[in-house]
């Protein structure tokens, strides 16, 4: 899992969500020149399958 999580410019959450490894993989992209994958956390992956939101649990534990 992938944990990816959208804060506003006060660094409150605004999104976050659990992203299955599958669907990372899947829609990373490989980068030659810096030998790494490149995800964008793009607004269909927050209503893929498998994808867990868990926006609330996380804005509760910030202080």
């Amino acid at each position: 899992m992938l944990a990816g999580v959208l804060f506003d410019d006060d660094f409150n959450v605004m999104k976050a969500a659990l992203i299955p490894i599958a669907l990372v993989v899947e829609k990373s992209t490989f980068i030659a020149h810096t030998n790494s994958n490149r995800f964008m956390l793009r607004d269909d992956v927050w209503n893929a399958p498998g994808v867990q939101d868990v926006t609330a649990a996380i804005a509760t534990a910030m202080p």
